[in-house]
């Protein structure tokens, strides 16, 4: 699978079951490239690059630009492009955005607008 950019990309392993979670706090703005080997929970705003085993979006937060994870949970706002391999858009999801992903549930009331491509 290749980025926006054009180089390869492989999704996380998932979280061990000792990783630490680090939070992105509401009202926080990252601008830039976040990664981390533990999971992430962005409750405030991301513009750049996202990669981590897993990221949760939650219900006031948003992603602009690429997020990539093995599992990726959304309640809140993604634009851009969104590589995992596990996706879950909840009833207050709103995503703008191409999927690359090899599961994908989306829950009845999230709003999807972009391309969809299953890669097992």
């Amino acid at each position: 699978m290749k980025t926006p950019h054009g180089e390869q990309d492989h999704w996380p392993d998932p979280a061990s079951s000792n990783a630490r979670r680090s939070v992105l706090a509401q009202g926080l703005v990252v601008e830039g490239d976040v990664t981390s080997n533990g999971p992430i929970e962005v409750q405030g705003n991301v513009v750049g690059a996202l990669r981590a085993p897993k990221i949760t979006v939650a219900g006031l937060a948003r992603i602009e630009g690429l997020a990539v994870a093995h599992d990726l949970v959304v309640l809140g706002a993604v634009s851009g492009t969104i590589s995992a391999r596990n996706v879950q858009l909840t009833p207050s999801a709103v995503v703008r955005a191409d999927v690359i992903h090899e599961r994908i549930a989306i829950e009845a009331g999230a709003e999807l607008e972009g391309r969809l491509q299953r890669n097992a």
